[in-house]
């Protein structure tokens, strides 16, 4: 609920101990997304003449901007902790729509994937103004003219000119209606703009005019997006943060074939991106920072009623869906001859995995909602060795809530503080402390009860050789 305990206790025993903060998605679930404009437009004291660009051409934006003041106006630990604590984020499905993918993979058409940038610029206008800039190019919003059968948009209010395509994600022909961004299941299957979906922009033409691939379908004039890239990175002395985006480049994936070649978490230039530039830094410590889980399927949610029997899964949030880029990625990690942490959320428990020597995973939360149970889990042990769909792992810790838990008690909030120890205190004489150099630096990860502030599990990692 809005006491946010968890938060209470980080306020009153964290704010002297912790230089920042990361909060790995999720930090809103979808709520007054069904907020009109015309309420907003009294709310702030405005004509509907003097209303920004963005709400004429994306109304729904409107209720993810009260979604996000809803939070902070009841969440009060929630807003108190981020007037005293530095703080970066990352996106998960909650800031666009549940569960949403395909907004990578041209030509898919779905209410959910083409809601993508209404809920980045409400992120990015909340949140994510404080992470380290890597692109200054946002999210465009415009009216575009279509015609069935042509490949070429046409906005005679745009200029393209300056539009970089290689800060640019995909095109998005917005779908309509003020229940765009409200998550209800049963919205899905509604009509939409008859153009609505992915589409790749294949080249400028000129200041008014963008190639799309697929062509349209229809005669039209829709709003659309085009959209921005949210990664980024920040260096804190030895050690590398990347903080991913999981979603915006998100591709169609099949849960039946984990192993589908093709199919990518991050599009192909989030992950040169990635791959580049660890490769080329002489950080100690590496800490990419993953809105979803790497090795623990994400198969379920957390409202099954106990002794309710488990459907087949028809989703895999995690890594786990994408095993040929997840593969990749960790085999590539371990050739990098230093520690690499893969810091996880989505998923409602903390848990500790051991993937190879110098790869782990360590996923923290959940800060305020019910934990998922095993079901959602795949049936993952508490501890132990886990078979990954592939990967032998070890689980060296994690919060545990069996599918018998009753629903209204499955609450375990938690939270995990980092710790980078280069140094060590060693007095040669009364007075300040002088620091000296551990001969191999390590990184000591911490999980602390939310309630109570005890101190549940560490793992120590040494960093060099």
């Amino acid at each position: 609920g809005p006491a946010l305990p968890a938060f209470k206790t980080m306020l009153e025993r964290l704010p002297d101990k912790i230089d920042f903060a990361i909060l790995n998605g999720d930090w809103i679930y979808e709520a007054r997304r069904d907020y009109a404009v015309e309420e907003w437009l009294r709310d702030v004291g405005l004509e509907e003449n003097e209303a920004p660009k963005v709400v004429r051409i994306a109304p729904t934006i409107v209720g993810v901007w009260e979604n996000y003041k809803l939070y902070l106006e009841r969440g009060n630990n929630l807003a108190m902790w981020h007037r005293v604590i530095p703080s970066f984020f990352t996106i998960d499905d909650h800031e666009i729509l549940d569960n949403v993918y395909g907004s990578g993979t041209a030509g898919f058409r779905h209410r959910r994937a083409v809601f993508r940038d209404i809920g980045v610029q409400g992120w990015q206008e909340y949140l994510a103004w404080s992470n380290p800039p890597l692109f200054d190019q946002g999210v465009y919003f415009g009216d575009g003219n279509l015609k069935a059968g042509s490949d070429v948009l046409v906005d005679s209010g745009a200029d393209f000119s300056g539009l970089d395509l290689d800060q640019a994600a995909t095109l998005l022909v917005h779908w309509g209606g003020p229940t765009a961004g409200v998550s209800a299941r049963g919205l899905d299957g509604g009509e939409g703009d008859p153009n609505a979906g992915v589409y790749d922009i294949a080249e400028v033409l000129d200041a008014q005019r963008l190639r799309i691939r697929p062509p349209a379908k229809h005669d039209g004039n829709p709003p659309y997006s085009i959209g921005r890239r949210s990664y980024s990175r920040m260096r804190v002395s030895n050690s590398d943060f990347f903080l991913l985006d999981t979603r915006s480049h998100r591709s169609v994936y099949d849960v039946t074939r984990p192993d589908k070649p093709g199919v990518t978490m991050l599009g192909k230039e989030q992950k040169d991106w990635l791959m580049g530039a660890m490769r080329n830094s002489d950080a100690d410590f590496f800490f990419v920072v993953s809105s979803v889980n790497l090795t623990i399927p994400h198969v379920g949610g957390t409202g099954r009623v106990a002794g309710e029997p488990a459907a087949p899964p028809s989703r895999d949030d995690a890594w786990t869906g994408f095993l040929e880029e997840r593969e990749e990625l960790i085999h590539f990690w371990d050739s990098l001859g230093k520690p690499v942490f893969v810091l996880t959320g989505d998923l409602h428990n903390s848990f500790v995995v051991k993937i190879t020597d110098r790869v782990w995973e360590f996923a923290s939360g959940p800060h305020n909602s019910r934990n998922h149970t095993t079901g959602a889990e795949a049936g993952r042990p508490a501890n132990g060795s886990f078979d990954s769909h592939g990967r032998k792992v070890d689980i060296r810790w994690s919060t545990y809530m069996l599918n018998e838990t009753p629903v209204q008690l499955r609450t375990q909030p938690m939270y995990a503080v980092v710790r980078v120890n280069n140094v060590l205190t060693n007095r040669r004489e009364a007075g300040p402390d002088r620091l000296v150099a551990y001969p191999r630096p390590q990184v000591v990860f911490q999980y602390y009860d939310g309630f109570t502030g005890d101190l549940l599990y560490a793992e120590s990692i040494l960093g060099g050789s």
